[in-house]
């Protein structure tokens, strides 16, 4: 069984929650008491300038003490077309603004003479959000600061700092949560179809405790087959979750009455496969920690990253100490800078340094092992790519991608469920990697009697060892562990409904 296409509504629930976003985001706490006739659109300054303060303020509404969130204590204020200031906000009411500025002083404005108020944002760890530039522009990503002075947001893990004086303002997204709650206000309790397609996008975006709440009303009042479905597929996920021997989620009525026979059917166990793979941030510092000079890939090192070194390490014996000699470091080769940052050790400079093109070592995972044999062998779907491979897991969708390929590379190396490593760079004879792929009479620790096992190293095909031993010697010595974040899977399958009936082999999980 497949989970049932919902593409198409997802696609609607999407759309509506984007819509949605757009209308609320205005009146989250950051904004909730900012006049929105106040300011026009971003690049209109001179007309709203022409614009009577009476005619600018003739829409402004003013919310009750019970309905306003509460109020953001600090402000940047636009006087006017000439003077920006900010500061803490002292007293306010529906006319008058009072604050304490940077410099110390109390100051009062009446809120229809301001071009703009603008209320910053608290921010104790990052949060998703975005960034409104005066020219126009909106930056999406991970709100870091909203200060007098800056404004900090992370775009796809690099962090941009932008001037107060660049940006308008800064919105913070609301979460899954938010979204869900006035999602749900939108749709009426007995319109089951819509709140399936809204449990279908909390099970796309992981949610699973909320839709399985969800699901478990829509299917106890209505028994839509496609909801019984998905709640299945959501109680196995969260039975794969939970701590081993304990499952979190209780019975999927809760005590009521369950639906006809339906709701005890098989699932389809391949959407409990680990999902998890590395970023293309962690791509690159791999790339960056198998660089070999005597044939290095394509490299960039950015000026700014330059600058970095000098302000970092220019105290080292290692940077030249005459000017000259470190404006000469602007016209180096980006390798030379890059064995200058490894002689100095500046770790934390490491994911500054661009690699363009595989390192020689990890060319030779990819082409001679990887995708030579690991996956065409090893990470079937009846082996190591399924459920009937034991608790060892490869990823085999998207194979071909860089992100699958240094993932399966991480498993190999951090998988310690046995007593012996699955690669040993020192002595790669004694890899399990290569003696389970041996036949049994020749290896010393053979392969464990699986029904469909063959070896990968046959006298038939001698090059294939032989490429496994020269990519495990070509990698970097002394090894290092990459500073990645990440855990090698392991596959732990819950006990799941059986089918009512197996008249096919076809019914047979896996098979």
């Amino acid at each position: 069984m497949r989970l049932p296409p919902v593409r198409v509504a997802l696609a609607t629930v999407i759309s509506a929650l984007i819509a949605m976003s757009l209308a609320f985001l205005p009146a989250s706490p950051a904004l909730a008491d900012d006049p929105p006739s106040i300011e026009p659109a971003a690049g209109a300054n001179e007309d709203a300038a022409k614009t009577p303060p009476a005619e600018q303020d003739a829409d402004t509404t003013e919310a009750t003490p019970a309905e306003s969130a509460p109020v953001p204590t600090r402000v940047y204020l636009w006087v006017d077309r000439y003077e920006e200031l900010g500061g803490f906000i002292v007293e306010e009411d529906h006319d008058l603004l009072t604050i304490r500025a940077v410099d110390g002083k109390i100051r009062s404005f009446p809120k229809n003479r301001l071009f703009r108020i603008i209320r910053l944002n608290d921010i104790d760890t990052p949060r998703p959000g975005m960034v409104e530039l005066r020219d126009g522009t909106l930056l999406s990503g991970e709100l870091v600061k909203d200060e007098f002075d800056e404004v900090e947001i992370r775009i796809e893990g690099i962090t941009t700092r932008l001037p107060r004086a660049s940006v308008v303002q800064t919105r913070l997204d609301l979460t899954l949560e938010e979204k869900y709650q006035r999602f749900q206000e939108m749709i009426e309790p007995d319109e089951y179809t819509r709140r399936f397609e809204l449990a279908s996008w909390l099970f796309e975006e992981k949610a699973y405790q909320l839709a399985r709440a969800e699901l478990i009303e829509i299917v106890a009042k209505s028994q839509l087959p496609r909801a019984v479905e998905l709640l299945k597929l959501v109680e196995a996920q969260l039975l794969l979750e939970a701590d081993s021997g304990a499952s979190t989620s209780p019975s999927p009525l809760d005590g009521r009455t369950r639906p006809d026979d339906r709701s005890t059917g098989p699932v389809d166990l391949r959407d409990l496969l680990p999902k998890e793979i590395i970023s293309a941030d962690d791509v690159n510092i791999i790339r960056v920690y198998e660089i070999d000079f005597r044939k290095p890939p394509r490299l960039h090192i950015s000026p700014d990253t330059i600058r970095e070194i000098l302000e970092q390490y220019g105290a080292s014996p290692l940077i030249p100490a005459d000017s000259g000699g470190r404006t000469a470091l602007f016209r180096a080769e980006s390798a030379e800078i890059v064995d200058l940052m490894f002689r100095l050790k500046a770790r934390d400079l490491y994911s500054r340094i661009e690699v363009k093109s595989e390192p020689p070592a990890l060319n030779l995972f990819r082409q001679r092992v990887h995708d030579a044999w690991l996956i065409p062998n090893c990470a079937t779907s009846r082996c190591h790519g399924g459920l009937d491979g034991g608790r060892f897991f490869l990823h085999r969708r998207n194979a071909k991608s860089e992100q699958v390929r240094y993932t399966n590379l991480l498993i190999l190396e951090r998988w310690n469920e046995l007593e012996m490593p699955l690669v040993d760079y020192l002595d790669p004879g004694r890899s399990l990697l290569i003696q389970y792929g041996l036949p049994k009479n020749e290896a010393r620790f053979p392969h464990p009697d699986v029904k469909g096992w063959s070896p990968v190293f046959s006298k038939g095909n001698p090059r294939l060892l032989r490429d496994a031993f020269g990519w495990m010697n070509s990698m970097y010595r002394p090894r290092s562990r990459y500073p990645v974040d990440y855990e090698a899977p392991i596959i732990s399958t819950p006990d799941l409904p059986e089918p009512q009936s197996s008249d096919s082999p076809d019914d047979r999980r896996g098979r």
